[in-house]
C-alpha cells in the first residue's frame, strides 16, 4: 500500500507537467497576431491673393459723382500705382509707384482667399521693399514710403467655396519727404495665415510657413 502511494506521488507531478505542456502547445497553435492599418489625411493651410485694384491710374482721382457746385477741375497726370499678383506664386502681391512725389498717397483694394482645406486666421503681414527704405509711420522721415495693410489681420476665413472664404482689405501707402526724383518704387506684400485654433504670433506664423 505504501509502495502504491509513493508511485502515485511520483506519477501525479509528471501528469501535471504533461498537461501543462499540452496546454502550452494548444495555446501556441491557436495564437495569432492581429494587425490594424489605417490612413489619416491631414488638411492643408494655403491661401492666395485673388484681386488688387488701385485708385490711381495716373490721373488724380476725383469724387464720383462730383459733390460740389463749381466745375470739375482738370485731373493732373501725376502719380500712378500698379498692383499685380505674382504669376508663379499667388501668395505674393507686387506694387509699383510711378511718378510719385512727397505727400502722394494711394489705396489699393485687395482680396485674399483661403484656398486650403481648413479654416485659417490672418496672423500678420509683411511689406518687403525692393529699392527703398520703409518709413516707420505715416509722415515719418526715416524712409521713402510708408505702407499699411488694413482690415485683414485677425480675420478668420473658411475654406473656399464657403461664402466667408475671402477677406476684403486695403493696402495704403504714403510717399514721404526723403523720396527721390525720377524714381520708381517697388515693394511686395505678404500675409501669413495659420490654422484657426492656433494663437500664433506673426513671427511664429512666418517661422512655420513654407518659404516664399
Amino acid at each position: 500500500m505504501k509502495k502504491n502511494s509513493r508511485s502515485l506521488l511520483k506519477v501525479i507531478p509528471l501528469l501535471i507537467i504533461g498537461l501543462l505542456l499540452a496546454t502550452g502547445i494548444a495555446y501556441g497553435l491557436w495564437s495569432e497576431t492581429l494587425l490594424i492599418s489605417g490612413v489619416v489625411h491631414t488638411g492643408e493651410v494655403y491661401g492666395k491673393w485673388t484681386s488688387c485694384i488701385c485708385n490711381d491710374d495716373g490721373l488724380d482721382p476725383l469724387p464720383t459723382p462730383w459733390p460740389y457746385k463749381y466745375p470739375i477741375p482738370v485731373r493732373k497726370d501725376v502719380g500712378k500705382t500698379i498692383c499685380t499678383i505674382d504669376s508663379q506664386d499667388p501668395r505674393i502681391l507686387h506694387l509699383t509707384i510711378e511718378n510719385g512725389y512727397p505727400s502722394y498717397w494711394g489705396n489699393c483694394e485687395v482680396h485674399f482667399a483661403n484656398t486650403g482645406s481648413v479654416p485659417v486666421i490672418i496672423r500678420g503681414y509683411s511689406v518687403v521693399p525692393k529699392n527703398f527704405t520703409l518709413a516707420d509711420d505715416n509722415g515719418a522721415e526715416d524712409g521713402e514710403i510708408w505702407v499699411k495693410y488694413w482690415d485683414g489681420v485677425g480675420a478668420q476665413m473658411e475654406p473656399c467655396p464657403h461664402k466667408y472664404c475671402e477677406q476684403a482689405s486695403s493696402i495704403q501707402f504714403h510717399v514721404e519727404q526723403p523720396a527721390q526724383e525720377n524714381h520708381i518704387y517697388e515693394f511686395d506684400v505678404y500675409v501669413c495665415i495659420a490654422q484657426w485654433n492656433e494663437d500664433a504670433t506673426m513671427d511664429e506664423c512666418l517661422a512655420a510657413a513654407p518659404k516664399y
